[in-house]
């Protein structure tokens, strides 16, 4: 990698860093004061993923110039060698970028899938008269339908793929 792509890389994930750090902080201090850390705490955790999303995607666009670079240098000085490594480098990026939106719209498809088959469960006990399973299956459908949220939302204030690792599985579980 050339050092354009390592500092633009290296100054990325530094702005990305503090970008966290600062949007997770006022969040936080904000859900402190007005006395709802819960709901403060889904919105820092949608700010994070945007920056994290959005990180992923400038290093990989750097990647891709950083090959088109090197690949342009390899014809200006009729290097083989140098021309073939930054074609490799620029499909692998591409490749990975096209994977990891890929990736996203998958995992979006599942949570809002869970999130219905969650509530038609729920519907399906209170019919049957079973209030207190329909109930609990309610509570899980609350928690798929913020975390469907969520993803949502980050895809959308975001510029790449989404990674969503089901961080509310212990919740669910309860």
């Amino acid at each position: 990698m050339s050092i354009v792509g390592k500092v633009l890389k290296g100054s990325v994930a530094l702005i990305a860093d503090g970008l966290d750090w600062a949007v997770g902080k006022g969040v936080r201090k904000i859900g402190d004061t007005c006395g709802k850390p819960e709901i403060m705490e889904t919105v820092a955790e949608i700010g994070s993923g945007t920056v994290r999303a959005t990180e992923i995607t400038v290093k990989t666009l750097a990647d891709v110039v950083d090959g088109g670079l090197e690949t342009g240098a390899g014809y200006l000085v009729k290097n083989k060698e140098k021309r073939d490594i930054g074609l490799n480098r620029m499909k692998t990026a591409g490749l990975d970028l096209a994977t990891g939106m890929g990736k996203g719209l998958l995992c979006t498809y599942d949570a809002g899938s869970r999130t219905a088959g969650s509530a038609f469960k729920a519907g399906k006990y209170y019919v049957k008269g079973s209030k207190k399973q329909a109930d609990r299956e309610f509570a899980r459908t609350k928690i798929y339908a913020r975390d469907f949220g969520k993803l949502v939302l980050v895809g959308l204030l975001a510029v790449g793929p989404v990674n969503s690792d089901g961080q509310n599985k212990k919740e669910i579980e309860k």
